[in-house]
């Protein structure tokens, strides 16, 4: 068998497939006949108003349905808000690692990418003045900040509220806008709700931000949105697929999320709190005494290991093959290059036993990769 840890699938047992059935079922019986055709520009309202429930429901956090935009999935939310705001050859900061799939898609569309470093807190305020103000010196400001401040992917740190009112503080100094990728903030594992930057934002203008149902509810249901200024709207709107965004699958989610949204996140919680723990324990099992650095998040799908000095990539690459574990090296994280020394492992797929015990063959191959 083969020990998937290399992309962010969700876990497929965690599905629920007889409750989406009777969704579908109640759905149809309700609204059939709008749900087999085109869709409105925003998307299906009752997706958006259920929305805007659930964040004040788990954040506090209270919002105009008429604020929400749906999309194909979170990373075409993203899209549209690169669309909208960069141009071949505009420079966008990032962090650095940031998610790889992000990565492809910015550079897609022709944006100059420029990596502020991050530490166990996220992005670092300073370096992010610095790389802002070397643009702005230049004659090229930055028009976007992506960040995922929240359950990082890869490197998994979440940024406490201080450092989100540094960040927030920094791109009004210089007139960017922020573009906040939430993807895993409902799955907590552990430590206290820190406020989106979005939510922070008193002006309501310098952060957009983006979310999914893929890790709480199903991948293949391609649903994900953006919370923005109702000023931005339209035009975000206008890079959007004409006839809506999914009218048929928005209205299941919304079905079943009406009745189920606020039990399923918790059982939610409780499997890949498993899987995470199954995992470090593997690791540290067969890594111990080595100067491996692993983090350990506080929620999400992803861990981060820095190698142990001396590791050989080549044979490790091998060592894990023959292992049969998949990982995905750290250079695909990097904006500008680096990361060699770095791996990512998702926990998300695979059982707690198999997440133990693929990290212990692992960690195995770690250990005979040492030059």
């Amino acid at each position: 068998m083969t020990y998937e840890f290399g992309g962010g699938k969700p876990d497929p047992g965690s599905f629920p497939y007889d409750e989406i059935v009777e969704a579908t079922r109640k759905m149809m019986a309700a609204e059939g006949d709008q749900a087999l055709t085109y869709g409105e520009a925003m998307g299906y309202r009752g997706l958006r108003e259920l929305l805007a429930q659930k964040h004040e429901a788990l954040e506090g956090l209270k919002l105009d349905p008429d604020n929400i935009l749906l999309a194909n999935g979170s990373l075409h939310a993203l899209s549209l808000v690169v669309s909208t705001f960069v141009d071949v050859g505009d420079p966008l900061i990032c962090e650095s690692p940031s998610f790889s799939g992000t990565l492809v898609m910015m550079r897609r569309h022709g944006a100059d990418l420029h990596g502020v470093p991050i530490d166990e807190q996220g992005m670092i305020p300073e370096a992010l003045r610095e790389e802002l103000g070397k643009l702005k010196a230049a004659g090229r400001p930055a028009k976007l900040i992506y960040t995922m401040p929240t359950f990082h992917n890869p490197a998994g740190p979440t940024a406490p509220i201080e450092r989100r009112r540094e960040i927030l503080a920094i791109a009004r100094e210089f007139d960017t806008v922020i573009l906040e990728d939430d993807a895993y903030g409902d799955l907590r594992f552990e430590g206290e709700f820190v406020p989106s930057l979005y939510a922070l934002d008193e002006t309501g203008e310098s952060v957009i931000r983006a979310g999914t149902v893929s890790k709480i509810l199903g991948a293949g249901m391609r649903l994900g949105w953006l919370v923005a200024p109702k000023s931005l709207l339209p035009t975000l709107a206008s890079f959007n697929f004409g006839g809506g965004v999914a009218p048929f699958t928005s209205r299941v989610a919304t079905y079943y999320m009406r009745e189920h949204m606020l039990t399923h996140i918790p059982k939610l919680i409780e499997v890949y709190r498993g899987k995470r723990d199954a995992m470090l324990q593997g690791l540290w099992e067969g890594l111990e005494g080595t100067d491996v650095e692993i983090s350990k998040p506080a929620g999400g799908f992803f861990i981060w290991i820095k190698l142990p000095t001396g590791t050989d990539l080549e044979k490790l690459a091998a060592a894990a093959r023959e292992a049969k574990v998949a990982y995905v090296p750290g250079n695909a994280f990097m904006p500008n290059g680096g990361g060699e020394r770095y791996i990512r492992l998702a926990y998300s797929y695979e059982s707690e036993e198999n997440c133990h015990a693929g990290a212990r063959h692992l960690a195995a191959a770690i250990q005979q990769a040492k030059a």
